[in-house]
């Protein structure tokens, strides 16, 4: 079995039959590989926009796409996906994260009627699997294909960036310096997984009785001293976080105390702030005199 890495670059265009907008796809990229990472073949193809007839500004300064270029040289949707799903077959599909799979599908669903992308046999979110090697998936932030390339001191001088066939070559040599196959496999999901993760959507606790929120949880040591706290106020729920004021005896101080339990596909996420204690009339003085300040 060999693997192939996808990558796309969409234009925003708005659509009347949705009445929003939506990622419309305007080039395929892909390199297939087999485990050596021996380049087997490769597909590129421009789409014609259906939806919006012009590229926005932005994608045209990022991609260097024309418009000119896709009415002359591009295809249907409908075609493009026809060829890349012969070009896939029964490899393993990989994309840099979820956004081009959900891309693919928004558009599959326009233009087929249908946002089940059954031709998939196996998947593996790139981006996923990368940032867990290099240690910095919990780093709360998502990591990009650039600087993925840096963190491994790869040479990048002679990619072009922004066109789908340059960056599934990136994302391959990224994965090259980073494959375990132990490890690798646990990364691997089935189309019926893959569908599931997509669709997910991710949700707040804000029942403290829910059986899925850990009660120790609530137990909050000082910022200061590092001893626990005593809870002087019920807890709350405000903009989808538990709020509550916590008293350090030791330092004589109170906090304000915020905790978020999100559940997320892959599992439950919990983020926990403490702030400085602001008295409720200091609170409310801060606020008259902001609104008397504005004219």
């Amino acid at each position: 079995m060999n693997f192939v890495v996808l990558d796309l670059e969409w234009n925003s265009s708005y659509s009347k039959r949705k009445k929003g907008f939506m990622s419309e796809i305007i080039e395929f990229g892909a390199v297939k590989f087999n485990d050596n990472f021996e380049v087997v073949d490769t597909f590129t193809m421009l789409i014609t926009p259906q939806v919006s007839k012009k590229l926005s500004g932005k994608v045209r300064e990022l991609t260097n796409i024309s418009n000119e270029e896709l009415a002359a040289g591009g295809f249907t949707f409908t075609h493009a996906m026809s060829k890349f799903k012969k070009f896939l077959g029964r490899d393993m599909l990989m994309t840099w994260g979820t956004c081009d799979i959900l891309a693919l599908m928004e558009n599959t669903e326009y233009f087929e009627k249908t946002n089940r992308i059954d031709y998939i046999k196996s998947y593996c979110d790139l981006q996923y699997y990368c940032a867990a090697m290099l240690g910095v998936y919990n780093s709360g932030q998502q990591l990009g294909l650039t600087s993925a390339a840096q963190l491994l001191k790869l040479d990048m001088s002679e990619l072009v960036q922004h066109r789908a066939l340059q960056d599934s070559m990136l994302s391959m040599r990224i994965f090259e310096r980073l494959y375990k196959p132990n490890r690798f496999k646990d990364y691997v999901v089935s189309p019926a997984d893959l569908y599931y993760r997509l669709t997910f959507k991710s949700y707040y606790l804000t029942d403290i009785d829910d059986p899925l929120v850990n009660k120790n949880e609530f137990n909050i040591a000082c910022d200061k001293c590092g001893k626990r706290t005593d809870v002087i106020s019920d807890w709350t729920v405000r903009n989808k976080s538990f709020c509550s004021v916590l008293y350090c005896k030791d330092c004589n101080q109170k906090l304000n105390a915020k905790i978020k339990f999100k559940i997320n596909y892959d599992g439950m996420s919990i983020k926990k702030k403490i702030l400085p204690y602001i008295e409720p009339e200091k609170l409310d003085d801060t606020h008259r005199n902001a609104n008397t300040d504005v004219k």
